[in-house]
């Protein structure tokens, strides 16, 4: 089952994180959610989700404030043990990058809300292997963070939230599961907190 192979890409990402953050997990929800805080990075979260018919794997890691970085931003869809949708994007805040991502998988169309992305945004249907490109960005992308700053990314980074709320999808996949009031709690407080 593609389930089991996107929990083996789930640990693999944990690890990698845990090697230069602080793990923090959270339990109060009906899915995986292990968030870290790092030197290197204000914030990252994992979220696994995982049902007969649906898997998901979702993580973002944002830059501190002071950071020019820009946002890594990871999602895969599994659907009755298909792999539907693979999503990947290095989202810039206030400065470009030269992290480059590899097009893959077999394109789908970007969605309306998401025009914030980067012309990389990767927006596919995937094999396993274009799966692995997730993990491959995000070791290029932890690489290229630096300590210190003088940027201020914080209503970039707000953008971004905003922007990503805009996605029906993700209420409209959560609320199916666990039911409109925790659907929006969870996004909120968990999947895209407010920082303004």
């Amino acid at each position: 089952m593609y389930s089991t192979f996107l929990k083996t890409q789930a640990y693999a990402i944990k690890d990698r994180l845990s090697q230069v953050g602080t793990s923090h997990p959270n339990h109060e929800y009906p899915c995986g959610n292990t968030s870290w805080t790092s030197k290197l990075f204000r914030t990252a979260h994992l979220q696994e989700y995982y049902t007969n018919k649906v898997s998901i794997l979702h993580c973002v890691v944002m830059p501190h404030f002071t950071s020019n970085a820009p946002i890594y931003g990871f999602d895969v869809i599994e659907i009755n043990g298909n792999l539907t949708g693979m999503f990947l994007d290095v989202t810039p805040t206030v400065a470009e990058h030269n992290i480059k991502i590899p097009q893959v998988g077999e394109p789908r169309p970007v969605p309306d809300w998401g025009s914030f992305f980067s012309k990389q945004f990767v927006c596919c249907k995937p094999s396993k292997d274009d799966v692995q490109v997730g993990y491959d960005v995000l070791n290029k992308y932890l690489g290229s963070l630096t300590l210190g700053g003088t940027s201020n990314s914080m209503l970039a980074q707000q953008d971004y939230i905003t922007s990503q709320k805009k996605n029906p999808q993700t209420f409209g996949m959560l609320k199916s599961h666990v039911g409109e009031e925790t659907a929006k709690r969870y996004i909120e407080t968990v999947l895209f907190p407010d920082i303004i």
